[in-house]
Formats: structure tokens, sequence, C-alpha cells
């Protein structure tokens, strides 16, 4: 059987030009340089120009909520906030009112992100006694239709409040369903039972073989004990590299001498922290975290939703805030975005799954530093996202060609 070939010609990296040879049938790099056509005789060649648009590896959000936007709803009036509990009962309330259900609007979210670049996300799923498994049931399906373009981990996720919605049951069966992690959130300010509630996220994961991604708004040194305990039961556990703390604000309330300390604890408990950039409160010292080989990811968190009227999706544009708030001018600092948002090396290899965006940019710093328009995106050697994408669904759609989601 013949192979199907793609080589997109003048590929910038790093400042220069190379053809990248793609086997779209495995989705991987082939070859990265001049590629000679006639070396594959037997192969389906297709070449494009990319014109010296610029490599940048696809992205990955690990922290966003495909169940809860209003994207592509009418515009919903919100209210200042006040206390948690009174602000999930508004997001309950405003959850109910819409039209759609979550696999509509995890439909969008996903096609959103998708002409944005990112490729790969972490999802938090509602969860309670209340509206049950719906929410996961939307975005399972939501998981099985976009397979090949998007990869997605789902945590069951009960907003209400784990022990205060009496939330156990539900959670279990969402990981009975098909959940990848367990979600949790505020131990103390929610839960009002720091060590219950955290016991009980680990036991549930230790029963499901899972691993455990939990939001803290909880500030100052409550936050930081909540923390501290999570990080222990991660190790006793043996969840390292699957436990992770979303949010943390409380890490940018205290000290520096107590940061060095429990970033030595998150790097030995194999303990992530997980940061949505946020500009109107404190937020975890990245550069301190990353110094001391703490693993720190990039997340979108709010898209329109009950929350905040703001965010489009752009993860390139995150990272690029990012490195604004933290100061990062020089390059070799601006690099440092790079593995919080990415999914793979800037430079690519023969091997390499053929997941990426074409930009126009100067270099790898630039893309970072200026967040430009995606005019190509692509999965596993899948043209999914970026002006390309649009321009073709455009002229498929004006000359009657039925075509897909993609």
């Amino acid at each position: 059987m013949n192979k199907n070939i793609l080589i997109l010609r003048n590929v910038r990296m790093n400042g220069e030009l190379h053809d990248l040879t793609i086997d779209e049938d495995a989705g991987i790099m082939t070859a990265i340089g001049q590629t000679n056509e006639k070396a594959l005789p037997t192969a389906r060649i297709r070449t494009e120009d990319a014109c010296g648009l610029h490599y940048m590896p696809a992205m990955t959000d690990k922290h966003i909520h495909l169940d809860k936007h209003f994207l592509g709803e009418p515009w919903k009036p919100l209210q200042p906030f006040v206390t948690l509990p009174g602000q999930l009962a508004f997001e309950k309330a405003m959850l109910t009112s819409l039209p759609t259900n979550a696999l509509e609007r995890a439909r969008r979210m996903l096609l959103l992100l998708l002409s944005q670049g990112t490729t790969s996300i972490r999802t938090h799923v509602d969860i309670d006694p209340v509206i049950g498994l719906a929410h996961l049931e939307g975005l399972l399906q939501a998981k099985s239709e976009f397979a090949g373009r998007m990869d997605i981990e789902i945590v069951a996720f009960p907003q209400q409040g784990l022990l205060r919605s009496g939330s156990i049951p539900i959670l279990k069966e969402a990981m009975r369903a098909g959940a990848d992690y367990v979600g949790g959130v505020d131990p103390a300010g929610l839960d009002q039972r720091v060590d219950a509630s955290l016991e009980a996220m680990f036991e549930v994961a230790t029963e499901f073989g899972a691993g455990v991604d939990m939001h803290l708004h909880d500030p100052g040194h409550l936050g930081l004990y909540t923390i501290g305990r999570f990080a222990d039961l991660a190790e006793e556990a043996g969840l390292a590299g699957r436990a992770a703390v979303s949010h943390a604000y409380c890490l940018g309330q205290i000290n520096e001498a107590k940061q060095d300390r429990i970033a030595d604890k998150l790097r030995a408990s194999g303990v992530a922290i997980i940061t949505s950039v946020p500009i109107d409160r404190p937020m975890p010292p990245v550069g301190r975290l990353l110094d001391a080989s703490v693993d720190v990811f990039v997340g979108c968190d709010n898209i329109l939703d009950a929350w905040s009227p703001f965010g489009n999706g752009d993860l390139l544009a995150r990272g690029s805030r990012l490195a604004e708030k933290e100061g990062w001018i020089v390059d070799e600092d601006l690099l440092r975005v790079a593995p919080l948002i990415g999914a793979a090396a800037l430079t690519p290899k023969p091997g390499d799954a053929a997941s990426f965006l074409l930009v126009p940019a100067m270099n790898p710093m630039h893309a970072i530093a200026s967040a430009p328009p995606r005019e190509a995106v692509y999965t596993r050697g899948r043209l999914v996202g970026g002006r390309w994408h649009e321009d073709r669904t455009r002229a498929r759609s004006a000359s009657g060609t039925e075509h897909s989601l993609s």
C-alpha cells in the first residue's frame, strides 16, 4: 500500500528554512531537511509551501472547563463575587438556564481550541448528586468524536464541594464511567474539613488507579497547609507525576523562605502546580518553582462563563501573559514558557508526532512574546485548525462538498 506523504516546504525553524516530511497515515514526521521526492517513488506525495512560517509544537492546556462556558450563547450579565457558596448557586442557575447541553458546549470549545493550536487538554467536568453524570456523559461523547484531533483527559470535579455536597458516591460513578482524574476543591474553604476532604480524594484515586487534580483557592497559610498535606498524601499513594494543585494562589501570598520549603516538598512528591496566570490576584511564583525543579503547567480556565466574561482559549497568548507577568524579556527566559504550554520540543526530530503550528514569527521567542495568528494547526499530520483550515472549509462549503466537523 502506497504511503500518503505531505512535504511542507520552507518551514522556518530557529531562523533556517527546512522541508518537513510527514507520513500522513502514521501521523509522524519522517524527515526534517531538504527532501527529494524522487527518493519516495511509491508514495503519494503532496507538497505545500509554508512560505517561511515558523514551526511551533502543538499546545497542551492543563486546566479548562468544556462544560461551563457561554460561547455561542446570548450575553449573560454576571454578578459580583461575594461568597463562594453564593457564586456556586449562581453558576448552577446560569447553567441550568442554557438551551444547550454539555456536549454541544464542548464541541464549540474544542473547535475554538483547535483553531488556536491546542491539541491536547485536561478538562474538569462538574459532577454532583443533582446533575449526576450528565455533563461527564457529554464530555465522554465529545472525547470520542474528537479522537485523532484532540487528546482529552477528564477530571471528575465536585464543584459544589466533595464532602459538602455528598459527592463521594457520584465521584466513584464518574471514575467507573471513564473519568481519568479525581477532582476536589477547597478542602478548608468549601468542605471545611481539610484532612477528611483530602483523604477522601486520595482514597477514591487509589481505588480506581487514577490521578488527582485539586482546585485550591484557599489563601495564605491555610492554603499552604493544604498543599503540604496534599503532597504528603500524593507521596504515600505513589502518585508522583499524576497529582496536581490548580490555581494555588496561596503560593503567591507567602514569603520566599516558605515558597522554597514547599517547592522542595512538591518536587520530592512529584506534585505539579497548574496556573491560569491570573491578573487580578496573587499567583504561584512560577520562576521560583521552576528553579526548584517543580513541574508547572498553564491552562486557560475560565472562558466567558459564570465566573468571568474574559478569556478566549488562546494558550499561546496566556503563555505570553505569563512571561510578561514574570518579567521574562530575554530570550532564555522567554523560552521557559515553551514547555509550560507545549506538548513537545521546539525542534522536532524524525519519528515525532506531526502535531504542530505554523505561525508568522521570526523565532520561538518572537512567537511566545507576540502570540501571532495561527496559520495552520496539525494534529498527527492532519490539518485541524488555523487559517489554512478555515479557507479550505469555506472552499468545500462553497463547492457544495459535504464536510464533517474536521
